[in-house]
């Protein structure tokens, strides 16, 4: 009977842990979805602040292995949002960024587009690093403020291959792999590149490489040539970028705040809103639990395969 009792009573107390856990989380996610409404409420003159930190890739960004990506996706409609939201007047891009997928970096370049076409003014704000997709993005901008020891520049497109059939060979390893056509498996880490196949690489970068130096000559109102000048994948520091007519100003991230404000016609102490930051069920818990299993099993997968990016 006793017994009996005990097993009542230790039941009635996990119930209730229970019940006071979904307590708990329920509060957090509740803060959580509180916290992600933008507090700047209707009306009057925003300035919207869209990070671009990491890597910049396609899809839905996160924590990767080696640090946070910016998935061009969640980038974009945060971008589409602003550009569409009558109370925002400027937004400002404040990038981290040393570049990545050359498709993302477009798509982010072309949402940037459609925000100015908006009657939105759009300045680029580059923290440490804006290099190569970080700045195909900033170009689309109206105006683009760097610090003097900001690393920017590395207008170019790399393709990288991991290639090692020799290590696998020393270990007995061989791969069987059958293809519809002869170019199928092109870039297989699993044996060696052919010169054929390298042409036609190449090709493809050079088409990716002309889209790049058109888009910043459009974009900074240069002549392509002015542009092939610089476009060897060379990085600057602000202060040169500025000298060679990639960056138009000289300052830091409250220099560009006050920059937007002028040239959208704002006047006193605009009010800044930042789009997309991290809820507080995020900032509490951290993203590093949710995404750290992901981005292993992801660099995994992926390390073998051939990697086409606008990346520095």
């Amino acid at each position: 009977m006793e017994r009996l009792k005990a097993v009542a009573e230790n039941k009635r107390k996990v119930i209730a842990l229970l019940l006071i856990g979904l307590c708990l989380i329920s509060t957090v996610i509740g803060i959580a979805i509180v916290a992600n409404f933008d507090s700047g409420g209707i009306g009057g003159d925003k300035i919207a602040i869209i990070s671009i930190e990491g890597a910049i890739v396609g899809g839905s960004g996160g924590l990767g292995l080696f640090g946070s990506e910016s998935g061009a996706d969640d980038i974009a409609k945060l971008i589409k949002r602003a550009g569409e939201d009558p109370s925002v007047r400027a937004i400002i891009l404040r990038i981290n960024s040393p570049g990545g997928s050359a498709a993302a970096s477009q798509e982010l370049h072309a949402e940037v587009c459609k925000a100015r076409e908006n009657g939105k003014i759009v300045v680029a704000s580059m923290s440490d690093v804006a290099t190569s997709g970080g700045y195909y993005v900033a170009c689309a901008a109206d105006k683009i403020v760097a610090n003097p020891g900001t690393i920017t520049g590395s207008i170019g497109v790399i393709f990288s291959q991991l290639q090692y059939s020799e290590l696998l060979e020393e270990y007995g390893i061989r791969a069987n792999v059958i293809k519809s056509g002869k170019y199928k498996d092109i870039g297989s880490p699993l044996r060696n590149m052919t010169e054929e196949e390298r042409e036609l690489l190449q090709e493809m970068i050079d088409d990716i490489y002309i889209q790049f130096v058109r888009a910043v000559a459009e974009g900074r109102q240069m002549n392509e040539s002015e542009v092939l000048e610089l476009a060897d994948g060379r990085i600057l520091t602000g202060r040169q970028a500025k000298e060679r007519g990639l960056v138009d100003e000289l300052g830091n991230f409250q220099d560009a705040v006050d920059l937007a404000a002028e040239l959208a016609g704002i006047e006193g102490e605009p009010r800044v809103v930042e789009y997309g930051r991290k809820s507080a069920f995020e900032s509490f818990f951290g993203v590093f639990a949710r995404e750290l299993g992901h981005g292993i099993a992801e660099t995994i997968l992926e390390a073998g395969k051939p990697r086409v990016g606008l990346r520095w």
